[in-house]
């Protein structure tokens, strides 16, 4: 059975790999190209935590600031989305985080940050300006757009032959942010529409899930809000088990 990969290219390579372990053909298509500002620069002592909401923001801040700084963000508050986002912060900063939710959302994090947080703390966010509001709007927090996500050239063209290559054949289509699956069902036409829906779409969690249902379309979503979540899924439709 074939998966379609819709993350950025340099994201792909991970999941791409564990389908083919298990016996699935990816296509790595991806909707999302990130590209990493270097341009910038940030006073760290201003902030007295830092919030990552995935591993882009964790790679970008890295990139923009110089090793004493490294070492600043170690003494920092560290609050991450989710355990891949916890995986770079230890990989490139070199020590746990200090706060992760359960639920890998916005939403989630929020509240475990409220948890522990000063009311006069002040919080950094290295993110891309297509971020969602809830963790800027609730926090005493400045955004800074270490990345931006840009729709890849001639997408439209791309998903029609995607559709010639995959229309008589079984797939799942795999969306792990809500702006791939835009940037995607926005040019489904009608004929593609009916294709995929008699076949599946995993989404990585309920955020993603509510940007594809408002194109007509029902994902599925799995338990735990990782590309390895969305692997057990995709598991469950080969056995006949997703019902």
């Amino acid at each position: 059975m074939k998966v379609v990969i819709t993350r950025p290219k340099e994201r792909a390579d991970v999941f791409s790999k564990l389908l083919k372990k298990e016996g699935f053909e990816p296509i790595i298509f991806p909707t999302l190209e990130l590209i990493y500002n270097k341009d910038i620069k940030v006073n760290l002592d201003n902030y007295d935590w830092i919030v990552f909401t995935s591993p882009s923001g964790v790679i970008g801040l890295y990139n923009i600031i110089e090793e004493a700084q490294r070492e600043e963000v170690k003494n920092k508050k560290i609050a991450v989305i989710g355990e891949k986002t916890a995986k770079a912060f230890k990989e490139y900063f070199g020590r746990e985080v200090d706060v992760m939710p359960k639920e890998y959302t916005a939403e989630s994090l929020l509240e475990e940050i409220k948890k522990t947080a000063k009311s006069d703390d002040k919080f950094l966010i290295p993110t891309t300006p297509s971020t969602r509001d809830v963790l800027k709007n609730n926090l005493n927090a400045d955004l800074l757009f270490v990345y931006k996500s840009v729709e890849p050239e001639n997408l439209k063209e791309n998903i029609e032959k995607l559709k010639e290559n995959i229309k008589d054949e079984r797939f799942i289509l795999t969306f792990t942010s809500g702006l791939t699956a835009k940037n995607f069902f926005k040019y489904v036409d009608d004929e593609f529409a009916e294709i995929i829906k008699n076949n599946y779409i995993v989404a990585i969690g309920p955020i993603t899930a509510k940007v594809i249902e408002e194109f007509g379309f029902k994902p599925l979503i799995p338990k735990i809000y990782t590309i390895e979540g969305i692997l057990e899924v995709i598991k469950m439709i080969k056995e006949g088990k997703n019902d």
